[in-house]
Order: C-alpha cells, then structure tokens, then sequence
C-alpha cells in the first residue's frame, strides 16, 4: 500500500467522528476563519482576485465580498485569498500550516455546489486536518525550513482529500484526488510581505477543489506520488526527512486535532511574532512600563520563525506584518495589535518607526527545531529599561494554542470585531446562529446565505477610527 492510498483509505472509509472536542474545535476554526474572510474581503488584493475571476463564469458558491457568484473553484480561490490577506486566520502547528484558511473556502465552495450538510462539512474538515497533519510530519522540519509555504503545498494534498471526502469518494479515487494535489502543491516563503503569500491559499483551495472534482470524473494519478522516486517527499524535502513510517500506523488515533488543536491568533501579524508579543505584554502589564520607559527589547525566537519576520524596517502593511521590529514598536505604544494598525497611513507613524531600533531578534539553530508543537523550545525575551532595570520572560506556547487556549469570549471579540460594520446586524447575528448548530444545517447555503454583501477596496482604511480592544 503506498502512502497516498493508505491515507485514502483512512480518508475515505473511517466512520465519521463523534469526537465531541475534535467537531468543536472544527466548529471553532470554521467561525474564527469566516470572520477572517469578511474583514479580509475589502483587502485591496482581495478585491484583484475577485475581479480576475469575475469574467469566468457565474455558479453555485458565494464569493465573500460580492452579490454574484461563481463556480467553485474560483469562489474558493477569492475566498481563500480573503480568508489569508490579514494573517489573522489561525495556524495549524502539527502541520505547519494556515489549515482553516484552505480548507474552509475549499468546503464551503464545493460545498454549496453540491448541497452539502453542515454535518458533512465539519466532517470533510476533520478528515483534510488529518491528512494535512500527516502528510507534513513526513516532509517536515525539512520541507518548511527549506522555504516552501506549507499552507499552499501541503494544504493543497490534505484539503483535496477533504474535498474528496465531502465528495464521497472511494478510496481509489480518493488516492487520486490525493496524488493530482501533490502535483499541484507549490508556493514559497520569498513572496512572504507580498499578495502573493495570502494568494497562496486561495491557490490551495482551488487546486484542491480541482484536484477532487478530476478525481471524481476518473483522472488518475500515481499512487506513489508523496514517496515515489520522483515524488513529494523526494523533491520537496529529500531523503533526510522523516517519511511517513511512524506517522501511518498511529493515523486518526487519536486525531491531530485532538491532540494539538487549533491557534486561532490573538494579533493580525504573522504567528511567528507571537508568542514574543504575548512575553512582552505581560511584563509590560505587571512592570507598568511604557514605550518611553525602555532601551531596548531582546528576543530569541525559533530558527523558522526568524526567518519568517523578514523585515526589520517594513515599508507597507503587508511587510509589517511579517516585522516583529513594528509588531514590538506598536505594542509598546498601546499594549495591543488591532487590524488598524495595518495600514500604509498607520506603517508610516513616525512615532512607531522612531521605535524600531529598539528591537533585536535572534533565532535559534535549525537543530533546535522540533516537529512536535509541545516540544518547540521558548521564546526569550529581555526588555532593559531606561533606569537599568533588565525584565525577563519565557513563552513555551502562545495564546490561543491548546496549551493556552482562548475562551468563548476571546473568539466571540475577535469574530464580531471582523465582520462589523461589513455586515449587517441581523446577518452577523443569523450567521452566529447558524455556526453554532452547524452540525444540524441541512446544508451549508443556510450559513453562506447571510455572507453576501459587496466590499469595497483598500488596504486596511476600513479599520482606522475602530475602538481599540483590551489584550
């Protein structure tokens, strides 16, 4: 049995799950990621997606951000652009993805096509989480550290899986629609700071959706696509990585979801930011300390995560999202990163950049990288005040993590702080309903129906004037 059909074989024939933590933590992800959407409609690169799809066809599957739809590969490339643009959907560490930001436009598209029920969806969730998760314990530390963009290449494999599965493929064709995402995995790390990177997922769910529907009508891919000779793992990683011989046997027992769940972001930057962010909040909060107040701030961060913060002196918002320099700065100045503060207008505040020297970033070495989320060393920070005080902190896990987990308050903020003033009340009130019984919906167009509306097109304005809200 190859790799791609003993996970289809899994994907395809395991029963559905009644794991009451594993569909509400899918639940999570899928209502944390459609507030992403909404308030990543009105991007400026959003809105470019829309309109190159927009001469392709009408169809069945609602594009956020527009009253006409589209079919739905494309709906789920716009979609996936949405859901990406901000980078404050949340992260999936096992695999070391962006997992919701594909698998959710990937599954609502293909899923209003065919009518799926909010039942099937949280299930073809499970199952694309799943594969997502093992397909990269087999390439990784190796293939993401190399510089490939693990949301667009391993998202594309395990969400195709999940559109197969939403599908109700065999486990033949489900091997299929496993082998034509490997082929059409792709995306790297260099475009981070650019459009190109949230493209990336909406690149994933449309490759996906692809990948799934070719299957279903009978094109056929080798079975040894990730492990073969010429394969994923051989191109992508090479013959250091771990391979799948331990990951396999151990598949959905118990799920990776269960395990290590989701992380859902606090702050909309990049997640390698983070857990310095959450150190340096919390001194700031119990040392009464303040932007004026300090000499310098010192990090030492992950290896990945060092590289990934590419910019010390951002030039636009979509480079300070990936600037732990102006995630620092900004936090100093007002104990919290809002959607606001990611703006051309809000990168250019002389008081922010007068701050960005303040800062320094170490990372660790490659070897102390860990493919396990609960073994990755912590994050050091050192903040020296201007009176010679030197605070020091330590953070294993970020919040929002299963080890740090957000509450229903956290997640109710954050959704309504995405999606006001883009919708209307009684559409985000009949969308909060129909998340919260999304496993009863008979179908999924109950949910998308309240989603329509027409964004406009900026990079960030929408959200100056909004109130700030408490870390």
């Amino acid at each position: 049995m190859t790799v791609a059909g003993t996970l289809a074989r899994w994907a395809a024939e395991t029963a559905i799950t009644e794991s009451t933590v594993a569909l509400t933590r899918a639940r999570q992800g899928i209502w944390d990621t459609i507030g992403c959407m909404v308030a990543g409609a009105g991007d400026t690169g959003a809105a470019r997606v829309r309109a190159t799809v927009a001469p392709w066809g009408t169809g069945p599957a609602t594009v956020i951000g527009a009253r006409r739809k589209a079919p739905a590969p494309w709906a789920a490339l716009a979609n996936g652009m949405a859901a990406h643009v901000l980078d404050y959907d949340d992260n999936y560490h096992p695999a070391s993805t962006h997992a919701s930001a594909v698998l959710v436009p990937a599954l609502l598209a293909l899923g209003e096509e065919i009518g799926a029920s909010g039942a099937c969806f949280l299930d073809a969730y499970v199952i694309g989480s799943e594969v997502q998760a093992a397909v990269a314990q087999g390439v990784n530390r190796i293939h993401y550290d190399s510089g490939w963009h693990g949301t667009s290449t391993v998202g594309t494999i395990g969400t195709a899986a999940a559109c197969a599965r939403l599908l109700g493929l065999d486990a033949e064709a489900m091997t299929n629609a496993i082998s034509l995402g490997a082929s059409m995995a792709s995306g790297t790390k260099v475009q981070f700071g650019s459009m190109a990177k949230p493209y990336h997922a909406g690149m994933a769910a449309q490759n996906a959706v692809l990948a799934a529907g070719l299957a279903a009508n009978g094109v056929t891919g080798r079975g040894d696509a990730l492990e073969g000779r010429l394969g994923f793992r051989a191109l992508y990683a090479g013959p250091r990585s771990p391979g799948w011989k331990s990951v396999l046997p151990g598949l959905g027992n118990p799920l990776y979801i269960e395990k290590y769940g989701l992380a859902p972001k606090l702050y909309p930057c990049c997640g390698s930011a983070h857990r310095t962010l959450d150190g340096l909040l919390e001194l700031r909060r119990r040392h009464g300390f303040g932007a004026a107040d300090v000499a310098a701030v010192e990090t030492l961060v992950g290896f990945t995560n060092n590289r990934n913060l590419m910019y010390p002196d951002p030039r636009n918002e979509m480079e300070a999202r990936f600037s732990m320099h102006y995630c620092v700065a900004v936090a100093l100045l007002f104990g919290r990163l809002s959607l606001a503060d990611f703006t051309p207008r809000a990168v250019g505040r002389p008081r922010v950049r007068r701050l960005l020297p303040l800062t320094s970033m170490r990372g660790r070495p490659q070897k102390d990288e860990n493919n396990d989320p609960a073994k990755r060393k912590p994050v050091l920070v050192k903040v020296r005040l201007k009176d010679g005080q030197v605070l020091r902190t330590r953070v294993q896990y970020a919040r929002g993590t299963v080890f740090r987990p957000f509450d229903d308050g956290d997640l109710e903020g954050k959704f309504r702080d995405c999606v006001e003033g883009f919708l209307a009340p009684g559409a985000i009130a009949a969308t909060e309903r129909a998340l919260a019984r999304l496993g009863s919906l008979k179908s999924v167009r109950g949910l998308t129906r309240h989603l329509v509306f027409q964004a406009g097109a900026d990079r960030g304005e929408r959200f100056e004037g909004r109130p700030r809200r408490p870390a």
